[in-house]
């Protein structure tokens, strides 16, 4: 098993950095960008298909490669499969799953115990101060700053019960919608971006990496993930490098890889059972399926499904 220290951060930002240039960005802030402007709260329940997102995505980069509504919604339903087992939002869902990250929740697996859910129940007090999750605030802070999967103090079985209530609030789903684009689909858009990647499906695996390996600077993250790949075969379109194909199938290697072997302890249980995720995506990619067109026929983790 891969530990931290077997792959020091200063080498993991130093590839990152190098990466960044060879691709002409920078490496910039990665703080969470300021909560977007409310917006019409969705009207779908806590089992919607997967369209609320992509109708609000106003982090969607204006480039000529960024996904159209169409392939943005198969792309959230794809990570709706992965995440909970169907092409339909879970707002609602709550449980913790044993992975070391305390209650996971949400269309996104919002948890505890790194300030993920803290910021969305923040964000929803903001808008709806009085609702059955602000109260869980105090504790989510202390979680949040410990690092802990404890959830004895919240009590786990209250937040629980009282997330999957919140999550037929349109005004809760609104918000899960925009902590995913600012926090989620917009950075993996961005690294996209610099990368020159053009194809509606490298682009979408990199928005489920962002959604399941996070945007810091942890060895397991998205951006170390992108140094990797980039290290390894070169920058994709490059003049001699490698090409997009090329640089996505490397990309899924150094993922699977990471699952298997994360530098999180913690997370290598839940996460080696995950890496069919990344095979469903390199299964597209066989069929020669590059801008997810539709209907869309998958299989993950042995269940078929059909993405309009």
């Amino acid at each position: 098993m891969r530990v931290p220290s077997a792959v020091p951060m200063v080498l993991v930002a130093a590839l990152i950095a190098a990466t960044l240039t060879a691709c002409g960005g920078s490496s910039g802030d990665s703080a969470d960008p300021a909560p977007a402007p409310a917006t019409a709260s969705s009207t779908a329940s806590s089992s919607a298909p997967a369209t609320s997102a992509s109708a609000s995505a106003s982090a969607t980069p204006s480039a000529a490669s960024a996904l159209t509504t169409d392939q943005r919604r198969r792309a959230d339903q794809l990570i709706s499969v992965f995440e909970n087992s169907t092409p339909d939002i879970q707002y609602a869902y709550a449980e913790n799953i044993g992975d070391g990250r305390g209650v996971t929740a949400g269309r996104a697996g919002f948890t505890t115990n790194d300030g993920d859910a803290l910021k969305v129940i923040q964000a929803y007090a903001a808008r709806v101060p009085q609702n059955k999750l602000a109260h869980y605030i105090p504790e989510l802070q202390r979680l949040a700053d410990a690092g802990s999967s404890d959830t004895s103090g919240l009590p786990e079985a209250s937040y629980v019960a009282d997330w999957k209530a919140a999550g037929t609030d349109p005004a809760f789903q609104q918000v899960q919608d925009d902590q995913v684009n600012q926090r989620y689909f917009a950075p993996a858009a961005s690294a996209a971006d610099q990368l020159g990647l053009t194809t509606a499906l490298a682009r979408a695996e990199l928005y489920d990496a962002s959604i399941q390996h996070g945007n810091g600077t942890e060895y397991d993250a998205l951006p170390s993930l992108i140094a990797r790949t980039t290290a390894k075969v070169g920058a994709p379109g490059k003049a001699g490098r490698a090409t997009e194909q090329a640089w996505l199938n490397a990309f899924f290697d150094v993922r699977i890889d990471d699952l298997r072997h994360p530098a999180n302890a913690a997370t290598q249980n839940e996460w080696s059972q995950s890496v069919d995720r990344v095979e469903c995506l390199r299964r597209i990619a066989a069929s020669g399926n590059y801008q997810l067109s539709g209907p869309l026929k998958v299989t993950a983790f042995g269940t078929d499904y059909t993405l309009k």
